[in-house]
């Protein structure tokens, strides 16, 4: 029998595609990998002469690459080079979206990049939002990976679904131990930072606080940031969503 989160139902519900691009600013690379016959994967990595590390970014639900050409330089300033990428659908990605795809893409993206030299250790994958679910992905099944940030993702997916009208009865264990970001986030042994706004009404600053309390790495932190939500994090007072970072990234280097 099908799963629910492989049908037209769930994924239409979940995904917001946007199919546009613009080209990548200067010190900037394309990369198009292929992910399935017919479908290719778009990343874009923002590099830095004086990077400390890589960063392997999985943006939120309705944003795209070219989102994130303007604040190229302002992340390039916290000590790191960018790569960000593209779900199916999205951007210059072929394809369409479904949740297994994007937790298949993201070892067809990682292992490419690694193969090419784009990724210079150390290596820190951060999920934003619906990014939560291939970064998780990634650091439970690749212990190589030096750090994973979790940027207001969510803990269950089922509840995003359900408040556009969708009802799921219910999950099975094996669709839980895919699926499941707070579920999955124990076996991930890597260093751990988990920040989300206060005010997040979209996805609530609960669902942090269960993955980190879900998460059993040795080295984890969880910020909840004041006076910002969920689309305004780099607002937080004090530069906190920017220090925050840079403090995490500082350990890992």
């Amino acid at each position: 029998m099908e799963s629910i989160f492989d049908s037209v139902a769930f994924n239409s519900n979940l995904f917001f595609p946007r199919a546009e691009w613009l080209p990548p600013p200067a010190g900037a690379e394309d990369f198009m990998i292929p992910a399935a016959p017919g479908v290719e994967v778009h990343a874009r990595r923002f590099g830095a002469p004086d990077a400390r590390l890589s960063v392997l970014f999985f943006h939120g639900n309705g944003e795209i690459v070219s989102d994130y050409n303007e604040l190229a330089e302002m992340l390039s300033a916290l000590g790191a080079e960018w790569t960000v990428v593209d779900y199916r659908g999205y951007g210059k990605s072929g394809g369409e979206p479904t949740l297994r795809a994007i937790l298949e893409d993201a070892h067809t993206v990682y292992r490419h990049l690694v193969e090419v030299g784009a990724l210079k250790a150390p290596v820190c994958v951060m999920g934003r939002s619906l990014g939560s679910a291939p970064a998780i992905e990634l650091c439970l099944h690749h212990p190589e990976i030096n750090g994973l940030v979790i940027e207001s993702g969510y803990a269950d997916p089922v509840p995003l679904v359900e408040r556009r009208g969708l009802r799921i009865g219910g999950t099975t264990p094996e669709e839980d131990a895919l699926f499941n970001n707070s579920r999955k986030i124990s076996g991930v042994r890597c260093p751990l930072l988990i920040m989300h706004g206060e005010d997040d009404f979209l996805i609530s600053a609960e669902e942090a606080r269960l993955n980190y309390r879900q998460a059993e790495t040795g080295t984890k932190n969880l910020e909840i940031l004041e006076g910002v939500g969920h689309n305004d994090m780099m607002m937080a007072p004090n530069h906190r969503y920017f220090t925050c970072l840079a403090e995490f990234f500082q350990t890992l280097v």
